[in-house]
Parts: C-alpha cells; structure tokens; sequence
C-alpha cells in the first residue's frame, strides 16, 4: 500500500458521505412529519424532537469524519492539504456568522454581511469536494489507474459544471414574487425541483468514485 494515509483519508471521507445519506433521510422525516406531531401549544412534541436532534448530531458526526479523512488525506496529497485548509476557513465563516447573529450589540447588521459569510462556507463545501476527487485522481495517476484519474477528473468537471446550472436553477425561483402569470411561476418552481435531481445525481455519483478509490488505495 504506497498511500496508507490517503487510503484510511477517503476510507473516512466515504463513510462521511453514507452517514450523510442518514443524516439527510431523518431531516427529511422530520420536515414531513414535523408539522403533523407538532403539540396543541405549538411545541414539537418527542418524536419530532427526537428526529430533529438525530439529524443534528449526525450532521455534526458527518463533519468531524470528514475532517477527519481530510487530515489523514493530507499527509499524501497536496490537494488533500488545500481542502483540509480549505475547510478551515469553512468554519472560520460559519461561525463568525453565528456569534455576529447571535450577539446583540451585532445583530443591527446588514443581512449581506451575513450572505456572504453563508456564502464563504458554502463555497468552502463545494471546493473542498473538487479538491478530494482531484486529490484521488493525482493518487491514481501515480499509481497508474488511467481510468480512476479520468474519471476523477471528469467527475470534478460535472460537478462544477451542475454546480454552476444548480446555483442558476436554484434562483429562478426567486423570482416568482415578481411574476403574475400562473403558468410562468410554475415553470419558475420546476427549475428548484431540477436543482435538486442535479445534487442527488452528483452526491450518487461522488458516493460510488470514493468507494472505487477507497478499493484502488488499498492495493
């Protein structure tokens, strides 16, 4: 095994992506039934809690897995490294924008000081993702899988290019406030269920080329 590192790294990363599969399946349980076993004085009752304590425990599992792999990654990839970094400032912007939120003698702030520190961390996901996949190509191209380095780039293209079209999808809909044809808002609104077929399309195919890498590192 020439990368022991990389290898437990994405072994890591693999198994973060899973829990998410998880961690996303009880949020959307939640929001489905959430509003259904709310109590009579508003409050949720202890299914509800339950379900949304469980989603928030395996997101925070999810990420610490994910660092996790991003640290072991770095000690035999300089793209691992820039994600691990990467990452960092990730966190830096979310929780800035937590305690400017939370903090009173801030909370008078205007809102795009808080758009783009969202932003900031939004972005920091995204790119950490190409820095993995282009981080397993490299590996694969040194240890001579032609086909694991093509696809890894292949696939780190897609994404940035469903990236682009997810964000432009994701936005249309916003502008259903200022259209009063019927027929044009719902239109609008299929563009946000095309986004989100876009992120399940690119999660899927993120899950299986992380399990084909975690298979080549081992040898």
């Amino acid at each position: 095994m020439r990368f022991p590192h990389a290898h437990r790294g994405v072994k890591l990363i693999f198994i973060a992506e899973l829990v998410s599969i998880v961690s996303a399946f009880v949020a959307l349980v939640a929001a489905i039934f959430t509003p259904i076993i709310i109590s009579g004085n508003g409050e949720l009752t202890t299914p509800a809690a339950v379900l949304v304590l469980i989603s928030g425990i395996a997101s925070i599992v999810v990420f610490v897995i994910q660092l996790c792999g991003l640290f072991f990654g770095a000690k035999d990839s300089r793209e691992f490294r820039i994600g691990l970094w990467v990452t960092f400032v990730g966190i830096a912007a979310s929780v800035v924008s937590v305690i400017l939120s939370s903090v009173e003698a801030t909370k008078g702030l205007p809102v795009v000081v808080f758009a783009i520190l969202d932003t900031v961390a939004a972005i920091a996901d995204f790119v950490v993702i190409i820095c993995i996949l282009f981080g397993i190509s490299t590996l694969a191209s040194q240890l001579g899988y032609s086909e694991m380095e093509e696809d890894g780039r292949r696939l780190a293209f897609y994404i940035i290019l469903l990236y682009i079209i997810s964000l432009l999808f994701g936005f249309l809909p916003g502008f259903n406030v200022y259209v009063v044809n019927t027929g044009w808002r719902f239109t609008l609104s299929i563009f946000g269920v095309i986004a989100t077929v876009l992120e399940i399309i690119v999660f899927v195919a993120t899950i299986f080329y992380l399990h084909r890498a975690t298979k080549m590192l081992e040898e």
